[in-house]
């Protein structure tokens, strides 16, 4: 079963099947969608998505100038106000824009209801970093639900959310990088199988060496007498490769001690052959 089918027909059933029908709609109008100002619109009280990129706000800023807003918003009455559901990134956007109202479809949700879509629509569109999707499934276990019933209101298998989870465990200096983007969900994994007394250890090798998820992975910080054992490269070679980085143009990296490796990246032929001539390498004609 894909991650797309199974969510797509959990965001139907959360809202009785009539999502294609109204969201479906042009400009606003259609079947059950109605127009607000958008000072009638208000922020939800819970947002899965914490960033917005700037730069993809503008874009979809003059998309909206251009062509308006094509699918309505999902909103729910909260007194005076309606409170977005889903849609916040158009919302946002379409302030940009210098629109003065919206398209919505209005829904009498209660709290978890308004949050299962809004966590649904949103692992539709992939638009959550993995610390978002864990706080997300946190929000639903604190509404009541079990790991089970998050599974199934989002779509998800057990074991993913199960995983997802596990990163909210991490120690306050990983979930600042896992949130800055220094490491990825892998990197993470890799830090939570360490013992705890050595996840500072393995975050800080993660970032220095920039280690990719195999070799984090990998990382161990004692030998078998429990005596530390070098890291390779070896602190001694960092400097190394800062100074070959800055001769070259490129990333070097240094592997291994007394035996290894230096490995230069390059992104194309052009950059190779100036890389090569830097080595003083020049092919047979």
């Amino acid at each position: 079963m894909s991650k797309k089918s199974s969510l797509g027909r959990g965001l139907d059933a959360l809202l009785g099947g009539k999502t294609q029908a109204e969201a479906g709609a042009v400009g606003g109008s259609g079947p059950g969608v109605h127009s607000l100002k958008i000072s009638q619109i208000t922020q939800a009280a819970y947002q899965p998505r914490q960033v917005f990129a700037p730069e993809a706000l503008a874009e979809l800023a003059q998309s909206i100038r251009e062509k308006g807003v094509l699918q309505p918003l999902l909103v729910r009455p909260r007194g005076d106000t309606f409170e977005i559901v889903a849609g916040e990134r158009r919302w946002r956007a379409s302030q940009l824009a210098g629109l003065t109202e919206l398209p919505v479809i209005i829904r009498d949700l209660g709290d978890r209801e308004a949050l299962e879509i809004a966590i649904v629509e949103n692992l539709q569109r992939e638009d959550l970093g993995p610390l978002e999707e864990a706080r997300a499934y946190q929000a639903l276990l604190d509404q009541g639900l079990n790991q089970e019933g998050v599974a199934q209101a989002v779509g998800k298998g057990r074991s993913t959310v199960a995983n997802a989870l596990r990163l909210l465990t991490l120690g306050e200096a990983a979930l600042r990088a896992l949130d800055a983007g220094q490491i990825s969900a892998g990197h993470a994994r890799a830090i939570l199988a360490q013992p705890e007394k050595d996840r500072a250890w393995a975050l800080e090798q993660i970032t220095t060496r920039q280690l990719n998820v195999r070799e984090a992975e990998g990382l161990k910080r004692e030998a078998k007498a429990g005596v530390p054992i070098k890291v390779n490269p070896p602190r001694t070679y960092r400097q190394l490769e800062l100074d070959l980085s800055r001769r070259t143009g490129t990333k070097v990296r240094i592997t291994g001690e007394d035996k290894g490796r230096v490995e230069l990246n390059y992104a194309s032929r052009e950059e190779l052959d100036r890389i090569l001539e830097l080595l003083g390498y020049a092919a047979e004609e």
